[in-house]
């Protein structure tokens, strides 16, 4: 009798995400989901803060602007929330389709997924009396735009 072959570390792996997929298609959760679920279970609030985060944060810090990082609000995290109510999204070209790169073009099922979660967010901050300014990858990258715009919305609407 010849001994069963005893699967390798991989096809374990493979395994085991293979079964977390099917799961997750069964009751409809994401990944962005188990990550929240995640957080929630182990007390760990927000996120990580990505590299554009970082890098709007620097610019801040700078011009010596205050704001609060990764400032909860309702069921959101929103990235930053300067003085005046004002709350600041920082979003990449590719996935939340900067529209001046992705008009008319054919959205993958993460890009539209994240829209709407966007609007649901910029809503959501509109209905409880904040201003919701959006910095876009492409504006980071070019030195001092985003943070020149930041400022014009830190001012108080007439």
């Amino acid at each position: 009798m010849s001994p069963v072959p005893r699967p390798d570390s991989n096809d374990i792996v493979r395994q085991h995400r293979n079964r977390r997929r099917e799961v997750d298609r069964a009751i409809g959760w994401s990944r962005h989901k188990r990550a929240v679920a995640a957080q929630r279970a182990t007390g760990v609030a927000g996120r990580s803060h990505n590299q554009l985060e970082a890098r709007l944060a620097r610019l801040l810090d700078a011009a010596r602007v205050e704001y609060r990082w990764q400032f909860p609000l309702g069921p959101y995290v929103f990235d930053f929330l300067l003085p005046g109510r004002t709350l600041v999204e920082v979003h990449g070209t590719y996935w939340h389709a900067d529209p001046r790169r992705y008009e008319g073009k054919t959205l993958t099922p993460d890009q539209r997924r994240n829209l709407l979660h966007d609007l649901d967010k910029k809503l959501f901050a509109a209905s409880r009396g904040y201003r919701l300014k959006v910095v876009w990858e492409a504006d980071l990258n070019k030195r001092g735009v985003a943070l020149e715009d930041l400022l014009e919305a830190r001012k108080p609407q007439a």
